[in-house]
């Protein structure tokens, strides 16, 4: 059975009236609000607790608060949520004072606490997960991000409507040379950001891979663009964890060993960035 293309997985928008529904209705993603006062955070003091102008952003689970006690990191804040609290922990890394972060997984939830942090004095911000292979590659495989495929709902609350969003090519420089510097190498590639975990089917993935696609991930386009609407530099270190390429999916350990090596990257590119 031959595969749908991009643009026929796309045919529920029509082609003559982008952001219209067959039915004439706008789709709501399509109806951005500029306007950068909220309802919400309205009632949040973001100046009553400020954070170095570095951060780093992990999605690696428990291993963020371990690799802030062996570095000497010390948490100074922490945002709460009604289901999980998340920690920031300020310290040195090379000589130079950084802030570091975990926040939980997909686009949606990654931004809801990455905004907070981002209002309180930071300036450049990089983030390190994982992601999945949509070609063949090994596990511990460094990418990075040069531009997203926004397939998820987030990003259009902070940046018009479009299909992609390119990536600061400074920070991705930056990320570029730390991993090189510290012997590893990388490849720069477009990656589909999605929400739909289990609705990555094969259809898709082969439509996402012709558009230049090599890997995916649940956050990149989402930070992109919450960054951008804050005025923050932000680029992404991902790493391959399971892999899509072949017809059945490999979980491969979702890439636990490197989730402490990747948070070595990211902030050795924090640094770089200045």
């Amino acid at each position: 059975m031959p595969m749908p293309s991009s643009e026929q997985l796309t045919t529920t928008i029509s082609p003559t009236a982008p952001g219209l529904l067959p039915s004439g209705e706008r789709l709501p993603l399509t109806e951005f609000d500029d306007d950068p006062v909220d309802v919400v955070s309205t009632a949040i003091d973001h100046g009553e607790i400020t954070l170095p102008e570095r951060l780093v952003l992990t999605l690696a689970g428990e291993v963020t608060p371990r690799w802030a006690e062996e570095h000497g990191f010390r948490q100074v804040y922490a945002f709460e949520t009604i289901t999980m609290t998340f920690p920031v922990w300020v310290g040195v890394h090379r000589d130079v004072q950084i802030a570091l972060a975990e926040v939980p997984m997909g686009a949606s939830a990654a931004v809801a606490v990455a905004d907070d942090f981002f209002r309180r004095g930071v300036r450049t911000v990089v983030t390190t997960g994982s992601c999945g292979a949509l070609v063949p590659a090994p596990a511990g495989a460094f990418y990075i991000p040069t531009k997203a495929l926004r397939d998820e709902g987030t990003s259009y609350h902070y940046q018009p409507a479009s299909r992609w969003i390119d990536l600061d090519e400074d920070m991705v420089r930056a990320c570029a040379e730390a991993v090189a510097a510290a012997g590893h190498p990388y490849v720069l590639t477009p990656v589909w950001t999605t929400d739909g975990l289990f609705r990555e089917t094969r259809g898709k993935i082969t439509a996402r891979v012709a558009e230049g696609c090599q890997v995916v991930d649940m956050e990149c386009s989402a930070l992109t663009a919450c960054a951008r609407f804050r005025g923050i530099r932000f680029g992404q270190i991902v790493y391959t964890a399971d892999s899509l390429a072949d017809e059945v999916h490999d979980p491969r350990d979702w890439g636990k060993a490197f989730r402490s090596l990747a948070i070595d990257l990211a902030a050795d590119a924090l640094v770089r960035a200045g």
